[in-house]
C-alpha cells in the first residue's frame, strides 16, 4: 500500500509541473509570432502603451476581427491606449475608406459609423466606393446633415490625418491588414490567438521600460 501511494505521488509530481509550465510560458518568439517594426516610434507618454490596429474597411479579415477586438477591449489593461488606423494598402478605394474613417472621426460620429460601414461592405454587399454612398450611410446611421459631411470631406484636417496615417504605416513597415503594432515596437500580424500575442508583447514592452 505504501508503494502504491509513493507511485501515485511520483506520478502527480511529474504531471502537474509540466502542465503548469506549459500554461505559464507561451512559446511566442520574436520573428515568428511577432516582429520588430521597421522604425521604432518614441511613445508620447512613457507611462502609456499604444496598441494600434492598422485595418481597411474592405478587408474581410479585418471585419471578422472586430468581435475579437471588442471582446479584448472589455478587459484592456489600464495603461494601454487602443487606436484604430485605416490603411490604404495602396488602393484608390483604400484611400476613400481611409477618408471615410477620418471624416467620421472629425465629425465625432465614429462610434455610430464604424461597424455600419463594415457591415454595409461585408454583410450587405455594398462596395461603398464613392463619397456619396458613404455620406448617405452616415446621414442614415449618425443623423448628420449632408452639408456637414461635404464641408469636412476634403478639409485640411482630414487630409492631414490621412497623411499622418500613411507616414506611420510606412515607418512601421505595414504591408497588410489587419496588423497590430504594440508600443511602437512590435508588429503582430493576423494569426490564431492574435490577442494573446498582443497581451504578451504588451507585457514585454512594460518590462522593457522598467
Amino acid at each position: 500500500m505504501r508503494l502504491l501511494k509513493s507511485g501515485l505521488l511520483f506520478g502527480l509530481f511529474i504531471f502537474f509541473p509540466s502542465a503548469c509550465s506549459a500554461d505559464s510560458s507561451p512559446a511566442y518568439e520574436l520573428g515568428k509570432q511577432y516582429k520588430p517594426v521597421s522604425e521604432v516610434q518614441t511613445p508620447p507618454n512613457p507611462k502609456r502603451i499604444s496598441v494600434e490596429e492598422f485595418f481597411w474597411y474592405g478587408c474581410p479579415h479585418c471585419y471578422h476581427l472586430e468581435p475579437e477586438i471588442n471582446k479584448w477591449l472589455e478587459h484592456k489593461p489600464a495603461d494601454v491606449d487602443f487606436v484604430r488606423i485605416p490603411n490604404t494598402l495602396g488602393r484608390d478605394i483604400g484611400t476613400l475608406h481611409q477618408r471615410a474613417f477620418y471624416i467620421a472621426q472629425v465629425l465625432g460620429i465614429l462610434d455610430k459609423t464604424h461597424e455600419p460601414l463594415f457591415d454595409a461592405i461585408h454583410a450587405q454587399g455594398f462596395p461603398m466606393s464613392s463619397l456619396e454612398s458613404i455620406r448617405d450611410l452616415y446621414v442614415e446611421k449618425a443623423g448628420i446633415k449632408p452639408q456637414d459631411f461635404d464641408g469636412i470631406a476634403n478639409s485640411f484636417v482630414v487630409d492631414s490625418d490621412m497623411r499622418q496615417a500613411d507616414s506611420l504605416a510606412l515607418s512601421y513597415g505595414i504591408t497588410g491588414t489587419p496588423t497590430i503594432v504594440v508600443g511602437g515596437k512590435y508588429l503582430v500580424d493576423a494569426q490564431e490567438n492574435m490577442f494573446k500575442v498582443v497581451d504578451f508583447t504588451i507585457e514585454k514592452v512594460r518590462k522593457e521600460r522598467k
